[in-house]
């Protein structure tokens, strides 16, 4: 067939948005338009990420909810420094490979009660907020509480998610009692239970949470189903203020979230994709071949070495050593790529030009299915992806090697982009798509997003329609475009003081602004 051009990338047509003052592009119409009231109301970036990052969790929970996990990168304008929070949950302490062992396991259940982490987004977002917040607690929960009281707009997703969970469910009275078991696109919907959550989030912040009833009520449920998560692995957890990893590429600064994330995987593959020399045109065989061979070593040396830095010698500046990983490169490891998973990211601009990248999740749709009826909180599966062995294997208050990361782009210490997306272990790739998509072929942000993608799963391809496959030896699969690889959103500054947001058009969300 023949390649796309720039123009027809394809007949579903989401407008970005543009702006010189601040805006907001998530995955739920609803979590952009709150978080840009809050900028119209005085709020900062901060301000206006824990409003939609707290609105996502209540529109979209089987991506991000309250029992999950959450990472952001922050760009202040001012002094052109990035900061990264760590806000994922660790291993409650009696889950270890021995209790795994006593009850006839050999790794942890992909759901379930033994499947949770402590949820971190909560503790992070309170953080962030202390940190770099000028708003009130209180007026950036409200919306959200005022949104719940309402209902809201069941997107798509939403609706997918239900569907592919429903027969896993029939027996789970606490999801039963809390979601809507047969929801139709865009019909309005409640989750009765988070309403009285998000008030007693928006008058005691996190305590009511990680040392208080929500938290109590949580660590009772978990237990009656079989888990061990107890009320300390709650009170003694705290996130963690991280410096993000950088590199060079092509007279850009990539910064990339650091271990226990993945994120250094994406610099891995952009460092030795800058040695390596042509890897063809924008849709052509020879790029997907070239990347391969580079996303190979990557998630090799990722597999090998990357692991939660408190438990983990992670050796960062041997992965990022050019000659390190072109000797790898000649090599040539084979990784294991597992697993798969969901998750839901977005991005804040304020008018000032600070900005916020970032990610939550609950791993896999709904993440253990395990939902506290009282509070409708669902918690994570997060703890599904320790491994049994190597930088990975499951220890007690360890945190997984971590499928989420957000990038932020700049030019001597100036804004050029910021953009996360879902795709669980894909995700370096997808990153990776992206910035070369802008800063290799020439396309615009929409169009760097919004173009086709091909993804290696470790064993096989998978290309959406528009890429040269003929003579392709790896096996692959080419799908309808646009297809379900990932869900993504950017900012870029586009000169002259414009600021573009924009949402994919693989998912339900869109880019608002002022």
């Amino acid at each position: 067939m023949p390649l796309p051009t720039l123009v027809d990338l394809g007949n579903i047509n989401k407008p970005p948005w543009v702006t010189e003052l601040g805006g907001v592009a998530s995955e739920h119409p609803v979590a952009s338009r709150l978080g840009v009231d809050v900028l119209n109301l005085g709020g900062n970036a901060v301000d206006a990420a824990v409003t939609t990052s707290l609105a996502l969790a209540l529109t979209q929970p089987h991506l991000g909810g309250l029992g999950g996990d959450f990472f952001a990168m922050v760009y202040l304008a001012r002094s052109g420094k990035v900061y990264f929070i760590n806000a994922s949950g660790w291993a409650p302490k009696r889950l270890s490979r021995e209790l795994l062992a006593q009850r006839g396991l050999n790794a942890v259940p992909r759901r379930g009660p033994l499947s949770p982490v402590v949820p971190g987004l909560l503790a992070g977002l309170y953080a962030l907020w202390k940190m770099f917040g000028s708003a009130e607690w209180r007026s950036l929960v409200r919306p959200v509480i005022e949104t719940a009281r309402r209902g809201f707009p069941a997107s798509p997703s939403f609706v997918r998610a239900i569907n592919s969970v429903i027969n896993e469910v029939r027996e789970n009275e606490g999801f039963k009692r809390t979601y809507p078991l047969n929801p139709k696109p865009w019909e309005i919907v409640r989750i009765e239970p988070l309403v009285k959550t998000l008030e007693l989030i928006m008058e005691h912040g996190p305590d009511i949470f990680y040392r208080g009833e929500i938290g109590q009520a949580l660590v009772d449920y978990v237990q009656s189903l079989g888990g061990v998560m107890e009320m300390d692995d709650l009170r003694e957890y705290e996130p963690e203020w991280r410096d993000p990893l950088s590199t060079e590429y092509r007279g850009l600064t990539i910064y990339e979230s650091p271990p226990n994330t993945q994120g250094i995987t994406t610099l891995m593959i952009l460092k030795l994709l800058e040695t390596v020399g042509e890897t063809g045109g924008v849709f052509s065989r020879r790029r997907i071949e070239t990347y391969l061979g580079i996303y190979r070593v990557a998630y090799g040396l990722r597999d090998r070495y990357v692991g939660d830095p408190r438990f983990v010698d992670v050796p960062v500046s041997k992965l990022l050593d050019i000659n390190y990983l072109l000797s790898e490169y000649r090599a040539g490891p084979r990784p294991r790529i597992t697993g798969s998973g969901d998750t839901t990211y977005f991005v804040v601009v304020d008018r000032e030009g600070n900005v916020v990248s970032a990610i939550q999740s609950l791993y896999h749709h709904f993440g253990s299915l395990v939902t506290e009826p009282r509070y409708g909180i669902t918690l994570n599966n997060r703890a599904s992806d320790f491994s049994m062995d190597g930088p990975n294997a499951l220890m007690p208050r360890k945190r997984p090697l971590h499928t989420l990361s957000t990038v932020i782009v700049t030019k001597d210490g100036e804004l050029r982009y910021a953009l996360g997306t879902s795709g669980a272990h894909f995700r370096p790739q997808l990153h990776v798509l992206f910035i070369t998509n802008m800063v290799d072929y020439g396309l615009s942000p929409v169009e760097a997003i919004d173009a086709p993608r091909f993804l290696w799963d470790g064993k096989s391809l998978v290309i959406e329609e528009g890429f040269e496959t003929t003579g392709l030896t790896e096996p692959y699969q080419v799908v309808r475009y646009p297809g379900r690889t990932g869900v993504a959103s950017i900012l870029a500054v586009i000169g002259n003081g414009k600021r573009l947001l924009h949402a994919d058009i693989r998912g339900d969300g869109l880019a608002l602004g002022q």
